[in-house]
């Protein structure tokens, strides 16, 4: 009988001591014992686990640190005041269509040196201000945002790789944000702002998104030193979309390779100045804007460097047009011929696609220069610079471009010719 009940005695207390040392060793204990202020260093391997930080402490990882779920609820959620995240990977695995891997509220958190793995959201922003988030890797699945605010004001974002998201960095109703030196790739949007006012981009790289940037009902945003590369893949691709948007400038960026390096749409009072605008189908296109400044941009290798609909009072001036013909008389670095931008190819080649075989052939720049396109259409530069306003490398891309397009249009041609012949 005693041997029974010594037996009972440690089958009970086998069950009940795994679940007591797994709660005294969770992280969540550790957080919540902690006193304000101090460090609490993760050790390196895999946690299966959901934390919930309400003061300020550091969290960090040594060594190789895992924090992993797949519940509805954020694989981390920070609150209050100063909180810092540092060198902690975070994977979340559900599928939800509001799962989080990082949930932030409060104010002077920051997180640095974290690698973020999701399904859906990276990291959110809610009511959440004077954060910094930096030096951190953001990898999605395209169905949710990498770096989500929401009524979120005064953060910092800086040296952030974000890939395969649906927008890289996006901002609603979100106020006085600098996102600087950061690489957004193969997104939808790589920054999307939405009536969010006086935020600086700057020293960015946005590179073959759907959209570089898109600035919907923003005022008084800056735009600047970033490079807007190969958003090309899509028929609604553009470098940067301003839309309904005023007050913004932007300055010295690089436009290369895209469907259309700028489009302003329904947008007035903004600026663009001193950008290098180039290899781009269109450079820059104007629809239903106006009282909107170009000025000391340079426009090398686009097919179409303009075009303008229901945009008649813009201001393009002081440009260089390496397809515009220069003749300066005086010596005062102007060309005294006006240069005016027209998109004839491009709204000819919408109506019959087939006719881009044809681009730079001889007889349709006649045509073009016959059939001039509609007044409305047209962007007139009445001082185009004689020489460019930034520096452009002695690249092959659009020589080479060209010459690849001109052996297509010949191999095109003579194959025409010789299956027509044969046909009869």
């Amino acid at each position: 009988m005693k041997i029974m009940n010594y037996i009972m005695f440690l089958l009970v207390l086998s069950l009940f001591m795994p679940a007591v040392s797994e709660a005294e060793g969770t992280l969540q204990s550790k957080i919540d014992e902690a006193k304000k202020g101090v460090t609490i260093e993760i050790e390196e391997g895999e946690y299966e686990e959901t934390l919930v930080i309400s003061k300020p402490i550091i969290l960090k990882g040594k060594g190789e640190v895992l924090l992993r779920s797949c519940q509805a609820e954020p694989v981390v959620t920070v609150s209050g005041e100063s909180v810092t995240l540092q060198n902690i990977k975070v994977e979340h695995c559900g599928d939800e269509k509001e799962d989080t891997a990082i949930y932030v509220t409060g104010t002077n958190h920051k997180l640095e040196g974290l690698a973020i793995r999701t399904k859906r959201f990276g990291i959110r922003l809610d009511h959440a201000n004077g954060v910094t988030i930096q030096d951190t890797e953001i990898v999605g699945m395209k169905q949710g945002n990498g770096i989500d605010l929401w009524e979120s004001n005064q953060n910092t974002f800086g040296n952030l790789k974000i890939t395969n998201v649906t927008d890289g960095i996006y901002l609603e109703k979100s106020n006085g944000n600098t996102i600087h030196r950061n690489d957004i790739q193969r997104s939808r949007y790589g920054l999307h702002l939405m009536f969010s006012n006086e935020n600086v981009l700057d020293e960015n790289v946005s590179k073959a998104n759907i959209t570089g940037t898109m600035l919907m009902e923003s005022k008084r945003t800056v735009v600047r030193h970033n490079k807007f590369l190969s958003n090309n893949k899509s028929v609604n691709a553009q470098g940067l979309l301003i839309y309904m948007s005023t007050d913004t400038e932007v300055t010295r960026n690089e436009f290369i390779s895209n469907r259309v390096g700028i489009f302003i749409e329904e947008a007035e009072n903004n600026r663009i100045d001193s950008n290098k605008i180039m290899d781009n189908f269109i450079g820059v296109q104007f629809k239903k804007s106006n009282e909107n400044h170009v000025i000391r941009n340079t426009f090398v290798g686009n097919v179409n460097d303009a075009q303008a609909i229901e945009s008649a009072n813009n201001q393009v001036n002081g440009n260089y047009w390496d397809a515009a013909s220069k003749v300066d008389a005086n010596g005062d670095g102007e060309s005294e011929i006006v240069y005016r931008a027209d998109p004839y190819f491009l709204t000819l080649t919408n109506a019959v696609p087939e006719y881009q075989l044809f681009f730079q052939a001889p007889g349709l720049i006649l045509l073009q220069n016959i059939l001039k396109s509609p007044a409305d259409q047209l962007l007139t530069d009445s001082a185009p610079l004689m020489n460019m306003t930034m520096e452009v490398e002695k690249e092959k891309s659009t020589s080479f471009s060209l010459w690849f397009m001109s052996v297509g249009m010949i191999l095109a041609s003579t194959s025409l010719f010789i299956f027509g012949r044969k046909r009869r």
